[in-house]
């Protein structure tokens, strides 16, 4: 019965049949009293709020705790999202400590969304109900939340105020990234975990009071991660025809707008780990070497983004860009990375025929003869972006995003970009297949990544 409460997840106290101690999986956490699983588990994961039921919000937290969790050798046993009604979160909440219930059994269960000032913020109030418990005050969490704020207790105000009730019998859990107060409590042998729903606070939060209680020390991960860009699936396919990827490592291949990112990786037991990374690392380099050089952004797994601007600071480079169809796109892209400033020089958004001529001058008999969308002035933008901005390197893009604007002769998707420095110009056409927004980010990835290669050719 022992292995299989650890199997179903279930977080154990006291001793084994014959006296065993369940020490040997579990150790006490002396500033909560709660067990710090050194084993697998299962965790699960309860969204709350109806803007994530009616997918008016993208729920980052579900996507954020999956890695999390992932990364700490547990596994994820349910991931469920309900709105902000009592008697959905009552019900679920008696369904997952049900030993007959539906849902996977877990050790561990997460709840976020409902713990705010407003009058949909029913989490904590549904939670007492599901306890057959009383809402009470925590006087912890009030002075927590007069410290934050910077004011005596008597001067938080009522909103805030709600903020700080938790249901009876569970224990208040501090927000350092908010005023919200979270709580946890334990039910049915499932310690559950109530954070607000806010992004950064819920990791916060959880980085506090869950990430130390997950931490294994009887493995430790191994993992090898690169990006790839220009490199489809089914062309990466081609290249690993034969590879087998060693065990235990998983292999997976994630694509996206910046490139697939593919990675290998497996949680392996302490004292195998040195021996563990050798196969990895001979595996890892196997693999990399199928792949055409080009299309690997940088060996040690940085994105697109971060390996374009450390080519530029390293070489001490400047760019700027010539945007049409991306509208700022490509500017966005290469002045996210803090310090972006030391190697973005300037960006010009032309849209139209006059901008273009008036910002760039491109020649005007040479837009009417063409259109704006072409090669001949794709090369006259980047020309003319390199000149008025006096940088070192020059990006433009123009192109059709749509939904509108296609003909046969240029459909809907058709893009040129250009990239020039001081020695050389290049141009190319292509023709993504998306819609408006999915045409405008894989032109603005696709101009990096021209960026790129450029300057390796000339470093």
């Amino acid at each position: 019965m022992a292995g299989e409460d650890r199997r179903r997840g279930r977080w154990k106290s006291g001793a084994e049949p014959g006296g065993k101690s369940a020490q040997a999986s579990e150790s006490k956490d002396t500033s909560g009293d709660l067990p710090i699983f050194r084993d697998g588990m299962r965790i699960g994961l309860i969204n709350i709020g109806d803007e994530l039921l009616l997918g008016k919000i993208l729920n980052t937290n579900a996507r954020d705790l999956a890695g999390w969790i992932a990364e700490l050798g547990h596994e994820l046993a349910f991931n469920l999202t309900i709105g902000d009604h009592a008697d959905a979160i009552s019900h679920t909440l008696r369904s997952v400590v049900s030993e007959s219930g539906v849902l996977p059994r877990c050790g561990m269960l997460i709840l976020t969304g409902g713990l705010g000032p407003t009058r949909d913020d029913i989490t904590r109030e549904a939670v007492a109900e599901f306890l057959g418990q009383p809402l009470e005050f925590s006087r912890e969490a009030e002075a927590w939340l007069a410290e934050r704020l910077g004011v005596s207790a008597d001067k938080i105000n009522e909103g805030q105020r709600q903020q700080l009730h938790i249901p009876g019998g569970s224990i208040p859990l501090r927000n350092t990234a908010g005023t919200a107060c979270g709580f946890r409590v334990e039910k049915n042998g499932i310690n559950i975990f109530a954070f607000p729903g806010v992004p950064y606070e819920f990791r916060t939060m959880f980085d506090e009071h869950c990430r130390p209680l997950l931490l294994r020390r009887d493995a430790v991960l191994l993992h090898k991660r690169v990006v790839t860009f220009g490199l489809s699936e089914s062309r990466q396919r081609e290249c690993l025809k034969g590879f087998v990827t060693p065990e235990p490592f998983r292999f997976s291949s994630l694509p996206s707008e910046p490139g697939v990112t593919i990675s290998l990786e497996a949680f392996v037991d302490s004292a195998e780990a040195e021996a563990m990374q050798t196969r990895l690392d001979q595996a890892w380099e196997e693999m990399l070497e199928r792949f055409p050089a080009e299309c690997i952004v940088e060996r040690n797994g940085a994105s697109l983004t971060e390996t374009v601007f450390r080519l530029l600071k390293n070489s001490n480079r400047t760019v700027s860009v010539a945007e049409s169809c991306t509208s700022g796109a490509l500017g966005y892209l290469l002045t996210e990375i803090p310090g972006s400033s030391s190697v973005f020089r300037q960006g010009f958004l032309t849209y139209s025929y006059e901008a273009k001529n008036g910002l760039l001058n491109v020649p005007q008999e040479l837009l009417e003869q063409h259109g704006a969308v072409s090669e001949p002035v794709a090369l006259a933008m980047v020309r003319g972006c390199l000149k008025n901005s006096n940088t070192d390197y020059a990006v433009a893009i123009t192109g059709i995003a749509g939904p509108d604007g296609g003909s046969e002769e240029k459909p809907v998707g058709l893009v040129y970009i250009a990239v020039a420095s001081q020695k050389s110009v290049e141009v190319q056409k292509f023709v993504f297949r998306g819609d408006r927004k999915t045409n405008r980010w894989q032109s603005a990835y696709s101009a990096l990544n021209r960026l790129r290669l450029l300057i390796l050719k000339e470093l």
